[in-house]
């Protein structure tokens, strides 16, 4: 977003109700992230809003990504057709992350007035166009750099509780979490804790109770040194316990690089990374395992792959990765993880999603014997070859091109 230094200009588009169809430009607004459509449609009046891409005069692909205090960094690409073709932009701007949902909504309402001016003057509603320059910030000084007390450290700390059942079931489920973090464009450090309590209490036909207690806790550590458009080093950090995962302390630390194909400046609308990490890792079981240990040490590496594209015929992204135990070569793990939103032609969606993944290096599964409890209800965490899910879906959507009613009754 461009900064004025010697004005503040504030844009009102007071534009009243245009009986002829054509003086409106079509916009379709890509929204890869929370947008309030209602309220925007409210708000902006003085365009159409197509249900299709393939029709709109003004496509607007929204999207955003998280900043080290919590807020987000939106950008919104506009992209003209017809006769605004050759006619594009980019704003991009920050949300204060103690912000509302209706501040949020007013400041995207607010930014996309601005992006549309530059069409809006191509068209005869620029003789309904009123606007107004706020000159009380004159004069030459340059802004003066941000002076933050907390040198840009966000904390975050919390916890949650459910409580459900009925005659013959109940469950309880806590969760208490704390974060800290400080991100700038040259330092990356978060930090994460997290701790969970599941408790399920069956009563069965005999009048027996069962109850099953699930425990974990994790840490969670990262560093991340940008060293310029295309690399990054740093190193990460985890430790935990699992009732499941047959540990009383798993943990590991390890140093890693990543490789960004195109910059990191792009990433919001493609990103084509590589990235691997190397270290040590020590378990301590809480049962003897198929490998007859109740602690160890040993090395791991790994490499992940990651192909996103965030674009106007919609969403692509494939993630690769394989890691592999040094101590054994025979234990590894590569998996697979696609997703493809795509729009077909005008009117006509599909959406393809999954992951597959080539298990052998579960070194944690324990040796005692498997009842048909742990199985049914999950309890220990079995060995297998293979895990995967998938999903998919196909749209079609006919029928009117316009979408620029508000009707929210009922």
């Amino acid at each position: 977003m461009k900064k004025f230094v010697l004005a503040c200009i504030t844009l009102l588009l007071t534009i009243s109700d245009i009986s002829a169809q054509s003086s409106r430009p079509d916009i379709f607004i890509d929204c890869q992230m929370y947008c309030q459509m209602n309220y925007i449609r409210e708000q902006i009046n003085f365009v159409n809003y197509m249900q299709n891409r393939q029709e709109a005069d003004i496509y607007i692909l929204a999207t955003s990504q998280l900043t080290g205090a919590g807020g987000r960094e939106v950008q919104l690409a506009f992209e003209g057709n017809n006769q605004f073709h050759g006619i594009n932009d980019t704003i991009s701007y920050y949300t204060d992350p103690n912000g509302t949902d209706a501040i949020n909504r007013d400041q995207m309402v607010s930014e996309l007035k601005k992006g549309l001016l530059k069409y809006i003057v191509q068209t005869d509603l620029i003789d309904q166009l009123n606007y107004s320059i706020d000159n009380s910030s004159e004069g030459d000084q340059q802004e003066d750099p941000v002076k933050d007390p907390w040198n840009y450290w966000v904390f975050n700390v919390g916890g949650n509780g459910w409580l459900s059942g009925e005659q013959s079931f109940s469950r309880m489920d806590l969760t208490g979490r704390f974060s800290a973090n400080r991100i700038t464009e040259d330092h990356k450090f978060e930090f994460t804790t997290r701790y969970n309590y599941e408790e399920n209490t069956f009563t069965l036909t005999d009048g027996e109770t069962f109850t099953s207690i699930f425990r974990t806790y994790n840490i969670y550590l990262d560093y991340v040194k940008s060293i310029n458009d295309h690399w990054s080093i740093g190193g990460t950090s985890r430790s935990g316990s699992s009732t499941f995962g047959n540990t009383d302390i798993n943990s590991t630390i390890k140093a890693a690089i990543e490789y960004n194909l195109f910059p990191y400046s792009e990433a919001q609308t493609r990103r084509f990374s590589f990235y691997y990490a190397v270290g040590p890792e020590y378990y301590d079981y809480t049962d003897l395992t198929i490998y007859d240990k109740m602690s160890e040490w040993v090395g791991r590496h790994g490499l992940t792959i990651e192909y996103e594209q965030t674009q106007k015929w919609g969403d692509l992204s494939l993630e690769l990765g394989v890691q592999q135990y040094f101590h054994n070569l025979d234990l590894y793990n590569a998996y697979f993880n696609p997703y493809i939103e795509l729009q077909i032609f005008k009117g006509l969606s599909l959406n393809i999603g999954g992951y597959l993944s080539f298990v052998n290096d579960r070194i944690n599964i324990a040796k005692s014997d498997i009842s048909d409890e742990d199985i049914l209800l999950q309890i220990k965490q079995l060995d297998t070859d293979f895990t995967y899910f998938t999903h998919f879906g196909l749209n079609y959507r006919f029928g009117s091109s316009y979408n620029n009613f508000v009707n929210p009754r009922f």
